[in-house]
């Protein structure tokens, strides 16, 4: 199939009808414009975007096939868009102006689409060819407001209204850049079930790139979202805190049993039998150099070890009341338990996420990258409702939780509790002494609460005001 708005190079054969729809049918795109498609295979080939002067005869001819018959006082509508060339009337007689306001309309439609064309970098896209990048490109714009179009897939509402079309295809393009910039932490945190970064090793190569393909386009529509995209700033400007970053800790222990070996100095002349043979070869060189390195601890001593791996202790409290739902608040919420479950799937810390309940009825754990997939998943969807708004007492509470844990033999460090409230007050009853050697981050959402930073930045943590 071929389009009137752009020619394709003499030795490109476009795509049929069947072959667009096997392609729509692969994408997951429900509808399309063939003559859209056409175009844009017709680019990604290497073809030319045709000046207006070539179709302008064309499209009056469909203007006037499209024509509707008068109404019963023999007169035609002209539309808004066209009403300036004919001093401003809203309806005419004469059907060559009925013809021409049509073309004029349609005229200015297919000028738009050329304008979006000229813009497209179709080589961005995912696909291995260009029916492929094609039908990837018309997925993602099938996700923005008027992206699909009537029978026939034309007109676009999103192409039809646009003052600048060119303004769409950045908007999109910037949308498959960020997906080029994720990390393998926030891929897995944007698709939970692992779909998009894993490809079965049985697969043949192109099998495989197709699949990299599709995985990337479905991480785009999501991130064409602006709630997702809400979601992945918070968790990237989190990543710029410093005193919000999980580290793991890594402690060595002297063990006889140990499977590793290391050398330290040594403490007191008791340990001189540890000492190495060439160390004893110092003595017999200069026994007054080796009596003054052992006096100050120079000389080392080898001593077995056991390396033990210490996760950071990571508590949530959610404020789970219904105007959390209200405006962004959920999805800048999502953010930072984002930005919190990547370190699980680094290794570096263990999240709880809880509602407001001083007594932690509602406790969901996410210690491995399986329980963050589906700890982020349930987040999202915002299945956590309900539970108290004291503040105070929760954070007490969450404090003790880790603090119970650790005193169990935990390999955990570090507590932290993160609260997240659009409450604006229930922060006094508690001090940094009620909670020793905990930090506590606090993020009000949208709302001052001037109690909870105060508080939050006397245990050395982040307080947020307006989040």
């Amino acid at each position: 199939m071929d389009s009137f708005r752009t020619r394709s190079p003499a030795t490109y054969i476009p795509p049929t009808n069947e072959e667009m729809r096997e392609m729509a049918q692969k994408v997951g795109l429900k509808s399309f414009s063939p003559d859209l498609v056409a175009d844009l295979c017709n680019l990604a080939a290497g073809g030319i975007i045709n000046p207006p002067s070539v179709y302008r005869e064309t499209v009056w001819q469909v203007a006037e096939k499209a024509l509707p018959a008068p109404d019963q006082n023999g007169r035609w509508e002209i539309s808004p868009k066209a009403r300036k060339l004919f001093g401003d009337k809203s309806i005419t007689q004469n059907r060559s102006e009925a013809i021409a306001a049509k073309a004029e309309v349609l005229m200015r439609y297919h000028q738009n689409v050329c304008d979006f064309l000229q813009a497209v970098d179709i080589a961005k896209y995912p696909g291995s060819s260009p029916l492929e990048q094609a039908m990837s490109l018309l997925k993602l714009l099938s996700k923005q407001s008027g992206g699909n179009g009537g029978e026939g897939g034309e007109p676009l509402p999103i192409l039809a209204d646009a003052e600048r079309p060119e303004n769409i295809a950045e908007k999109i393009e910037s949308v498959l850049d960020q997906v080029e910039s994720l990390s393998s932490e926030e891929l897995d945190m944007l698709d939970p079930k692992g779909e998009n970064h894993e490809v079965e090793q049985e697969k043949t190569d192109d099998q495989q790139a197709s699949h990299k393909e599709l995985n990337k386009l479905k991480v785009a529509e999501d991130l064409v979202d602006p709630n997702k995209a809400t979601m992945l700033d918070v968790s990237r400007k989190l990543d710029q805190i410093s005193k919000l970053q999980a580290r793991r800790q890594v402690k060595e222990k002297p063990d006889p049993a140990g499977d590793e070996v290391r050398q330290r100095p040594i403490r007191n002349l008791g340990e001189l039998p540890r000492i190495s043979q060439t160390a004893w070869a110092m003595r017999q060189r200069s026994p007054t150099l080796f009596l003054y390195r052992t006096v100050t601890n120079q000389l080392p001593v080898r001593e077995r070890i056991t390396r033990n791996e210490y996760k950071q202790a990571i508590y949530i409290l959610l404020d789970g009341s219904g105007s959390m739902k209200s405006g962004k608040k959920h999805w800048k919420a999502t953010g930072v338990v984002m930005h919190e479950l990547k370190a699980v799937l680094s290794g570096d810390a263990v999240v709880w996420v809880c509602v407001f309940d001083t007594t932690l009825a509602k406790v969901h754990f996410a210690g491995t990258p399986d329980e963050a997939r589906k700890l982020i998943k349930e987040f999202a969807d915002g299945n956590f409702t309900g539970g108290s708004t004291d503040i105070a007492g929760s954070i007490k509470a969450a404090h003790k939780y880790m603090a119970d844990e650790i005193a169990k033999g935990a390999m955990l460090y570090k507590p932290e509790v993160l609260v997240l409230t659009d409450e604006d007050s229930s922060a006094g009853n508690i001090k940094k002494s009620d909670v020793p050697g905990t930090t506590v981050h606090g993020f009000a959402m949208e709302v001052k609460n001037p109690l909870l930073v105060a508080f939050a930045r006397s245990t050395g943590g982040v307080g947020i005001e307006n989040f």
